[in-house]
């Protein structure tokens, strides 16, 4: 059988790898590749097969997942580990094959195997001898070791190479074999790729500052592992980073359906009907109607069994019996259920194509060179709280000019050739700026003050009927900066962003906002010290609804003669009046409705009483006081009523006033 080389190799940042295999076959040929037991689902699920040129490939078969006793059992061979031959052509009786012993040739049907004891000059030694039926009724022997022998019976040899192939596959119990059937014509390009579990791959790189005047430069490697049981060679290898969608899922493993039982429909045996006797005689036309349709009811009853009836619909319809349909018809609900599966992007995929062939060994790493180029940027300082305290980091100011994206990964860091740090870079795309921090700055000391406090401005405003008094919060933080470098240096200073409703006041623009800080830029001079303040403001405020507020703001802004105008207070005053009236159309509607209530409760109680009262001259007279009383209360009730009704109307139209003048009114003061 043929081989197919691996040729192209893509590896993922998430697990997997592509592989790509191509050769040449010519005529019809069976390809073979091995894989382990745990990428057989996986390369189920991928593979593609294709047979260039004008070819097809027939099928695609590969072991099952039957022991090795299962799989031998309709083999009738079994080769012993020790004596195989002397073992395995016994079983062979009657087996054409043909044989050579030096220049005889020999054809024929296999006897036995015999051992005959032979004396030699080293003694006497066992002689295993071949016995054969030639063609024309000749039997003969011939030592087994000293001949050739071919066998003739084709059954027989696939049978043998199946024996030995499940075999070897055995030694390995993780591997199973895939075997590839071309058919075509002349010679042809045969190709296979597929995506199996692969480690992930790493990138590593070096930063180079400060090398005899040449720009900054950034190199990268690639650590890629080769664990698989075979050798790359020149392969062209890619690497891919980003994050496509990928699972698992089981192919390989026979799944069976339950299915369901259905059982054929038997009818119970009938016993004999017993008849009632009757008496003929005339019957007039109903009666007889009447009779006949007693003797069709009659014959329903034991008739009906004899011969098949359609289902009935309430049968039809009966669960079970819509299962089993379902079953016939598609199989079973639990394999009708389809799996789901959820796919989400995360970034577009950007690979490093290696331009010359890679070499990796089996169960052997390699690093792959995959940039080394110049960058804009060098060496700063950045001085964050949270992460130091005390001093500033030393950092790499990294602008990715190299029109590659770079893959997250470990920085080694040499200035002037030395080594003076490591660090971390996140996965940069083209353009992007990154700091990298390598190492603390200990010639810098930072300290930091905090001052706040709370700035009342008394700003006022009242707009569309609502008064809204504003004041701020404000923080100062100081940093003083002490340098004993004797170098000049650019200096980050990352503020937090305790708060996210903080505005900056009297503070130079930040050159970034990030997710938690300010970061802001400024120059250290050598043995120089330098005060940075960055002051925070935040708006406190409080608002106050006009229309239902009681006039105690209107009131006090009145008494401030200082802040406002004439003008301003006349209008205010027109309000202030408003707003009072409106005051006192509640009040009054609050006393009609505790008066009314009053009322209520007092014709309950009387009422109850005129219940209890009975038929003599006292009660009648008590009777007739408590009518007169309600009487009154009526007219009262009606009275108020007609009050309360003309109240509201009233309160409307004032309350429509004050918010007219409250809509039209607009101060600011502060």
């Amino acid at each position: 059988m043929l081989e197919m080389p691996i040729r192209r190799v893509l590896l993922y940042k998430h697990g997997v790898g592509y592989f790509e295999r191509e050769t040449t076959v010519d005529g019809d040929a069976d390809l073979t590749l091995t894989f382990r037991q745990r990428e057989v689902s996986d390369v189920l699920k991928s593979l593609t097969v294709l047979d260039l040129d004008g070819g097809h490939i027939a099928a695609v078969s590969y072991d099952s997942t039957k022991p090795l006793a299962q799989l031998l059992a309709d083999i009738a061979i079994d080769i012993p580990d020790r004596g195989s031959l002397v073992g395995f052509l016994p079983q062979c009786k009657g087996a054409r094959v043909a044989v050579e012993v030096g220049t005889q040739a020999l054809e024929g049907v296999i006897i036995g195997i015999d051992v005959v004891p032979t004396k030699t000059e080293s003694g006497v030694t066992d002689a295993i001898l071949l016995s054969l039926l030639l063609d024309d009724g000749e039997i003969v022997s011939v030592d087994l070791f000293e001949a050739s022998l071919t066998l003739l019976d084709a059954s027989l040899r696939r049978d043998l190479e199946f024996y030995l192939q499940t075999q070897f596959s055995a030694k390995k119990q993780e591997n199973r074999r895939f075997t590839f059937f071309a058919k075509g014509q002349g010679q042809r390009r045969v190709r296979v790729s597929y995506v199996i579990e692969a480690p992930v791959w790493k990138a590593t790189y070096r930063v180079l500052l400060g090398e005899d005047g040449q720009p900054p430069r950034i190199q990268g490697w690639a650590v890629v592992d080769n664990t698989q049981d075979e050798d790359w060679l020149d392969v062209e290898l890619t690497l891919v980073a980003g994050l496509p969608v990928s699972f698992q899922h089981d192919l390989y493993t026979p799944r069976y359906i339950r299915r369901p039982v259905l059982q054929v429909s038997e009818t119970t045996g009938i016993l004999p009907p017993l008849l009632e006797s009757g008496i003929e005689q005339t019957l007039d036309e109903d009666r007889y109607e009447a009779a006949a349709s007693e003797r069709v009811g009659a014959r329903a009853v034991y008739e009906a069994p004899m011969a098949p009836a359609p289902m009935a619909p309430s049968m039809a319809g009966s669960p079970g019996t819509g299962r089993e349909r379902k079953s016939r018809q598609g199989g079973s609900e639990a394999s009708s259920v389809p799996t789901e599966v959820r796919e989400r992007q995360l970034g577009d995929l950007f690979q490093y194509e290696i331009e010359r062939p890679v070499t990796i060994r089996r169960n052997q790493s390699a690093l792959v060179p995959i940039v080394l180029r110049a960058f804009e940027g060098g060496p700063v300082l950045v001085y964050s709280q949270s992460a130091s305290a005390k001093n500033p980091l030393r950092c790499v100011e990294f602008r990715n000019t190299t029109g590659l994206t770079l893959e997250g990964g470990p920085v080694t860091v040499l200035e002037g050739g030395d080594y003076v740090g490591e660090a971390m870079l996140e996965t940069t795309k083209p353009g992007d700026l990154r700091l990298i921090a390598y190492a603390v700055e200990l010639s810098v000391q930072v300290l930091t003050n905090l001052d706040s406090f709370e700035q009342d401005q008394r700003r006022l405003v009242i707009r569309q009927g609502k008064l809204t008094h504003y004041s701020y919060a404000v923080s100062k933080t100081t940093y003083t900066i002490q340098s004993k470098s004797p170098q000049t240096q650019t200096l980050y200073l990352e503020h937090p962003r305790r708060d996210q409703r903080l505005k900056l006041v009297d503070t130079p623009e930040p050159v970034e906002t990030t997710q938690s800080s300010w970061r802001f830029r400024t120059t250290l001079a050598a043995n120089s010290t330098l005060r940075f303040v960055v002051t925070e403001r935040r708006t406190l405020h409080q608002s106050v609804n006009l229309l239902d507020a009681q006039h105690m703001p209107i009131t006090q802004l009145l008494t401030d003669e200082q802040r406002l105008s004439p003008d301003d207070r006349s209008k205010l005053s027109a309000i202030l009046t408003a707003h009072r009236h409106v005051g006192q159309l509640i009040e009054r509607g609050r006393q009609l409705r505790d008066e009314l209530q009053a009322i209520e409760q007092e014709q309950k109680r009387i009422r109850e009483n005129l219940g209890a009262l009975g038929e003599s001259a006292s009660e009648r007279e008590l009777r007739e006081r408590f009518v007169r009383t309600l009487t009154t209360q009526e007219d009262r009730l009606e009275r108020l009523g007609a009050e309360q009704k003309r109240l509201n109307h009233e309160l409307s139209a004032a309350r429509a006033e004050l918010d007219k003048l409250l809509q039209a009114f607009e101060l600011e003061l502060g």
